[in-house]
């Protein structure tokens, strides 16, 4: 009787183990900041304009905090008697000037868009023109000259034609 009992004991003999937490790794999320300097006020507003019509434009845009990539892409885009299809716009992405004028920009480089109205990439940072990137540190700034031409080409059917685009610029860590 006593073998048996020891026996039935030890088969409820177990083992155990354990293992120290391990602490979950400290994570955070970036931070990341753009800015321009127009104040909210219309880029372009004109109107009765003629073939050869002509504007230029500057706007200052600001990243800081992460590093990121910035782009300008469309949004918004809609035309009447085919004006978006005929108007000219040109992007060039540089230093110097603001919303307030032109005055001392420069690019090191070719123009970051030149088409139409009708062609500007629109509704994804994925497609988006004039790229550039952020370190991380100081906060980077750019600045954007965009101009538009009415060829003197311009047939008579976009007479009373209307075009509108909405510029977005988007930052996107890295």
């Amino acid at each position: 009787m006593l073998a048996a009992g020891l026996v039935w004991h030890s088969a409820y003999a177990g083992f155990s183990d354990s293992t120290t937490p391990k602490a979950l790794p400290t994570v955070s999320t970036g931070t990341l900041t753009l800015t321009d300097d127009d104040s909210a006020v219309r880029m372009f507003t004109a109107t009765g304009l003629k073939p050869g019509a002509t504007a230029t434009e500057c706007i200052a845009v600001t990243a800081s905090g992460s590093p990121s990539t910035v782009r300008l892409y469309g949004t918004g885009r809609s035309t009447t008697n085919g004006l978006a299809g005929q108007l000219a716009l040109t992007v060039a992405v540089g230093t110097g000037g603001s919303s307030s004028t032109c005055a001392g920009f420069t690019t090191s480089g070719a123009a970051a868009y030149t088409g139409t109205v009708a062609a500007f990439p629109t509704d994804s940072w994925a497609v988006g023109v004039g790229s550039w990137t952020t370190t991380g540190g100081a906060p980077t700034t750019r600045v954007y000259r965009i101009s538009y031409t009415l060829p003197a080409s311009t047939p008579n059917s976009v007479q009373s034609g209307t075009a509108t685009l909405t510029f977005v610029w988007e930052a996107r860590t890295r």
